[in-house]
């Protein structure tokens, strides 16, 4: 099992390394990432996304109502743990600490989770994985998006009342809501994709992952990686504590099946990589973030094994 983990896992380091390399020897300049960042935010990932949630089929996506209120609650309790513990132990801004919050609360689902359940769970349990893209994109990501552009909008001195204008509308037109949101309603109608369009946001889909993990590195290499207070309490609290909350979760509800051992090792899967790249796209770069997910991906050889090992009867 630890070898499986290993496969998982060392790729996403090849290329953290890859990238962290690049921008230290200057082959790419670090400094100036929006272009690659954009491509990522407003391209790749909108549209695999909506490749994700719009190939999840309808009696999948209504049926399996406990799987996500499970991932859902479990996901906002540990963003709100991080961002109150952020704020009033460490006194951080509400920008920031959404930031931290996020890459806590969302795990690296694209990159880690969905070779790890397939290799673990079988290929049926790839409705889950969509289901839990769909979860985090729908249900999570907007808190941060909201709190990063409210953010802006109070440091630029607009009324409340433009702010909230300005907020939703920015909120709506951003491709990042807008792809997850239009396969929902495309897999809840029921509507037939043709596969000539479904190859082709496959084309760019695929690139999302290896994309965002190299702009991830790259933007560790401009960082001071220091592994400070507020990066162990988010690994904490990621690594060791949200596989509990999501187990938690799973027994209040009832859950069962490969299922509930699927929401317990989604808890399980280390930081991603959604609130670096939501900083970046609202001048916040984050340092202990990035932090976070360097050390949460090194830990979670040793804690996903353990969760492994320790859901195998459920």
């Amino acid at each position: 099992m630890v070898s499986i983990i290993a496969n998982t896992l060392t790729p996403v380091f090849f290329i953290l390394a890859l990238g962290f390399f690049a921008g230290k020897r200057k082959i790419i300049d670090n400094q100036q990432v929006r272009s690659l960042n954009l491509f990522v935010m407003n391209f790749a990932l909108p549209i695999a996304l909506f490749k994700a949630t719009s190939q999840t089929p309808r009696i999948k996506l209504l049926g399996e109502y406990n799987f996500v209120l499970v991932l859902v609650l479990t996901m906002w309790s540990v963003y709100a743990i991080n961002y109150f513990i952020q704020a009033k132990v460490f006194g951080t801004t509400r920008g920031e600490n959404s930031v931290r919050a996020l890459t806590v609360a969302l795990p690296n689902v694209t990159a880690i989770a969905l070779p790890l359940l397939v290799s673990v769970l079988g290929q049926s349990i790839l409705v889950d994985v969509a289901i839990s893209i769909c979860v985090g994109a729908v249900f999570l990501s907007p808190i941060t998006l909201v709190i990063l552009a409210a953010t802006k909008a109070s440091a630029q001195g607009l009324p409340v009342g433009k702010q909230m204008k300005d907020l939703v509308i920015h909120l709506l037109e951003r491709p990042i809501v807008i792809g997850p949101f239009t396969g929902i309603i495309v897999a809840l109608m029921g509507w037939h994709i043709p596969d000539i369009a479904l190859n082709s946001c496959d084309l760019i889909g695929k690139a999302t992952p290896g994309v965002a993990l190299f702009l991830t590195g790259l933007v560790l290499s401009t960082q001071n990686i220091r592994f400070s207070p507020p990066v162990i309490t988010s690994v904490l609290l990621k690594n060791f504590i949200q596989p509990f909350i999501a187990f938690g979760f799973v027994l209040a509800l009832g859950l069962t099946g490969p299922s509930a051992r699927a929401a317990v090792l989604i808890g399980a899967v280390p930081c991603g990589f959604f609130g670096i790249l939501f900083g970046l796209s609202n001048d916040v770069k984050s340092e202990v973030a990035g932090a976070s997910l360097l050390l949460s991906s090194i830990l979670s050889i040793f804690t996903l094994s353990a969760a492994i090992y320790f859901t195998a009867s459920m």
